[in-house]
């Protein structure tokens, strides 16, 4: 749900996934919202009434964590298939991963302030630095 905080509003139901949600993100823009699920998907929904969505399909596995970019132009995502995934989010298309980023699941992922670095953590109990641009 998204909550409009006008008292005479109601707030949005974005429905669609086919299993728990895991992680929701808002664009900086707030343009777009971004949930990944148990369902092995990620959504990007429109921030409207209507709540119209596209389904990114990168990961194998549940998609524990998301991160915009600062700009909000890219997708980080993380997932029990212990990939790392960055999708583009104008087009909806995938970029690149770091695949066998983590020997166990991902729970968590974050791009830095200025989109150089991305840390991961993981059920393997390690934190991992990757620089973006040389994607180690």
């Amino acid at each position: 749900m998204v909550w409009n905080f006008k008292p005479t509003m109601r707030p949005f139901r974005f429905v669609g996934h086919k299993g728990p949600v895991y992680d929701v993100k808002v664009a900086p823009q707030g343009n777009v919202i971004a949930s990944c699920s148990a369902d092995s998907t990620i959504r990007l929904w429109n921030n409207t009434v209507e709540g119209h969505s596209q389904v990114v399909k990168t990961h194998s596995a549940a998609v524990r964590s998301l991160s915009f970019s600062s700009n909000g132009q890219l997708l980080l995502s993380g997932s029990d298939d212990k990939q790392l995934k960055i999708t583009q989010v104008a087009d909806r298309k995938f970029l690149f991963s770091i695949s066998a980023a983590h020997t166990n699941w991902i729970r968590a992922c974050q791009f830095s302030p200025d989109t150089r670095l991305i840390a991961s953590g993981s059920d393997d109990k390690t934190v991992k630095l990757w620089d973006f641009s040389s994607r180690q």
